[in-house]
Order: structure tokens, then sequence, then C-alpha cells
């Protein structure tokens, strides 16, 4: 009898698993309800986009074993608006056709469970923030934005400057230690000493403790990495969701290479304190070289 009931339930489950896959709230909820399964303190990525974290992620993931949570944002406001621009995005798309359902999503599904369960003194964070030069993370940022709304192929450079330079994409990593970093841990990260000639550095405070990056440098900071996430070994790194890989690629790299930006774009950037906390004066001197 309990195997006939098996049977007649069989299609209700396949039909509730297909729904559950055109219902962005199911599919939420049901995310969710297994982000709760694990009782460890989590490991979060967080970082402004374009900086390394899909690499860190799924490195950290794969050598731990243990679910690992990639954020950009730990606002609650901020969190609702992208929420509303993600679905309203995505309201048309034949979204059952997919292999992921909802791609994107998780992250801000991530970040309101994290928001709900935040760092306690008997259960802190290990957070992993990653940091990128500013001037290559704004362009890169730029160009997925862009990417997203159609093909650039087609796009000359001259316009595509301009419009990087309207749009104030420079502003974003200036400013994201002091509004999504400090609002979410209470922590200035500049009121801490960093080594730019080493590239990496932690803070630790009773809620929380931060090893601080640099993209460019994650190749190096291996041993760094693998201790910081308690592992007995170096974590080595693979590169991933890398932009001159995309559509978009070919004209990411002639952006790179021939866009001239303008001077004070570039005084702005490499003036900041953002820049002055995480680089060296060489490195400085050599990315306005890049970029001017």
């Amino acid at each position: 009898m309990s195997e006939q009931r098996s049977d007649r339930a069989r299609p209700f489950r396949a039909l509730a698993r297909r729904a559950s896959r055109t219902s962005y709230a199911a599919t939420k909820r049901i995310a969710i309800m297994r982000m709760s399964r694990d009782a460890a303190p989590p490991i979060v990525i967080f970082s402004m986009g374009k900086t390394g974290s899909t690499a860190l992620t799924k490195a950290i993931s794969d050598a731990t074993g243990r679910r690992v949570f990639q954020v950009f944002r730990l606002d609650k406001d901020a969190l609702a608006a992208a929420e509303r621009r993600y679905r309203a995005t995505y309201r048309d798309r034949k979204l059952a056709a997919s292999t992921v359902p909802f791609p994107g999503a998780e992250h801000l599904w991530e970040s309101e469970y994290l928001l709900s369960h935040a760092p306690t003194a008997a259960k802190p964070w290990t957070v992993v923030t990653s940091v990128r030069e500013p001037v290559a993370q704004a362009v890169s940022a730029f160009f997925h934005a862009r990417g997203q709304r159609g093909r650039l192929d087609d796009v000359d450079l001259a316009s595509l400057r301009a419009d990087f330079v309207a749009g104030e994409w420079i502003n974003r990593p200036l400013r994201w230690f002091d509004r999504e970093f400090a609002a979410a841990f209470g922590v200035d990260a500049y009121a801490h000493a960093f080594d730019a000639s080493i590239g990496h550095g932690v803070i630790t405070t009773p809620l929380v403790q931060v090893l601080i990056v640099l993209q460019e440098n994650l190749a190096e900071a291996a041993d760094a990495l693998g201790q910081f996430v308690g592992l007995d070994r170096p974590l080595p790194l693979r590169t991933r969701n890398d932009a001159s890989t995309k559509v978009y690629g070919p004209t990411y790299l002639a952006f790179e290479r021939d866009a001239r930006l303008p001077a004070s774009l570039l005084d702005h950037a490499y003036g900041s304190r953002y820049a002055r906390q995480f680089y060296t004066p060489t490195e400085i001197h050599r990315y306005r070289e890049i970029w001017g």
C-alpha cells in the first residue's frame, strides 16, 4: 500500500519541482532553507564585483567542502532594490528551460540569509574581501553592465569612453569600503594598516575576521588564503569570469589597450585614499601609465 501511495505521489512531486523552478518565491525559499542546514559559522566572500570573487568562492568551497557565501551587498534597503531590479529583468524570461533557475539570484538570497543571521561573538564570520585597482575594476564593471544590454562589437571606443566617464563608474570602487564594508561590519578598513607591498592583510574584531587581498596578488597569496580558511596547505586559484573571455571580450581588450582616459579621472582615482591604502606609489604610477 505504501508503495502505491509513493507511486501516486511521484507525479505530484515532479510537478512541484517544475513549479518551484518557475516560481521565484518558491525557488528562493528552498535555497534559503538549504543554507540554514550548515550550523558552522559562515565563510563569506564579501567584495565589489569584478575583483576575483568568483574564483575565490569556488576555490575555498572546493578546498574546504563548505558552502561559501559570495555576496556584494549587506544592506537591507540596497538588497531590496537589487532584488526588484532582478525580478523586473527576468519577469518575462522562460526560466523553466534554463539549467539553473533564476541565474545570478543566489547572490541576493545569500545576502538575505546573512542579514538574518548576523555575526556574533559566539559565531563570528570568516570574511575574504578582494580588492582591485580602481580603474580596472570600474572598466570591467562597466563592460559587464553594457554587455548585458546588448552587443558591443559595433560600438566605437570613443563612445564607450565617453559613456564610461559620464557614468562616474570610477566612484563605485572608491566609495565601496565606506558605503558597503563599514556599513556592514562597523569597521573602517582605512583605519587599519595594510602593507601594499605584501598584497594582503587581516582585520580582526569580535564579530568578523577579514582577509583583505588584492586581486592582482591572488596567485601569490595562496599560502595566506589557505591558512586563513583553516587549511594546512596553500590555496591556489584558477581564473574565472574573466571579462576578456566574454562575448564583448574583443571590444573590452581594445578599450583596455587603446582608450586613453582623462587625466582628471586618473587623478581622482589614484589620488584617492582607496588607491593609497592598497597600492604602492610604484604600482599607482604603472596603472596611470596603462590608462593614461
